[in-house]
């Protein structure tokens, strides 16, 4: 799968059974990774909809999932160039995070020891606020307090990233970006 907007976790064993639920909502497939799914589905907020739907009604049909990532954009990488790729892809969301309180979380999936991504949240928090600053607005990074934050999710030499707002994710519970 070349783009992908949904990334899902299911439970531990449980990514056949994920991937049996969510192909009914549109185009899913194995990551690579265990029980981690990469989909695409033609509108997200139809789909995340439709899934609480269901998590309201009957539950137990949910059971194997996880969580859900819903992504706006993907970028290739290698890892030399992973810092550089990362910023171009949040910048468009920089004038967004405005007279917010934000993060950014990146979660990793290979490249263990070559990425690390505390130190990458760290450096993009860091460029957010520069881009503000030279703008004249600004931010604050707030992981408790956050109103929004910016998620990037690597799969190998592939990322999803995506804007999540603190409402999202009260609307959607399946929306744990932590």
């Amino acid at each position: 799968m070349k783009e992908w907007n949904i990334l899902a976790t299911a439970q531990k064993g449980q990514e056949r059974y994920a991937l049996r639920l969510l192909k009914n909502h549109g185009e899913f497939g194995r990551s690579g990774y265990r029980d981690v799914v990469l989909g695409c589905v033609d509108d997200v907020e139809a789909f995340l909809k439709k899934l609480e739907d269901i998590r309201a009604e009957t539950p137990q049909k949910l059971r194997s999932l996880g969580q859900i990532v819903p992504l706006e954009r993907n970028f290739q990488f290698e890892v030399a160039d992973f810092m550089e790729r990362a910023k171009e892809a949040i910048s468009p969301y920089i004038d967004r995070l405005e007279n917010t309180r934000f993060f950014v979380r990146v979660v990793r999936r290979g490249h263990k020891g070559e990425i690390s991504g505390m130190e990458t949240e760290k450096e993009l928090d860091g460029f957010i606020l520069g881009a503000l600053e030279e703008k004249g607005k600004q931010a604050k990074v707030d992981i408790v307090g956050f109103e929004k934050m910016i998620i990037i999710e690597t799969v190998e030499n592939r990322a999803g990233v995506g804007l999540v707002t603190r409402a999202m994710k009260e609307k959607y519970p399946l929306i744990k970006v932590k």
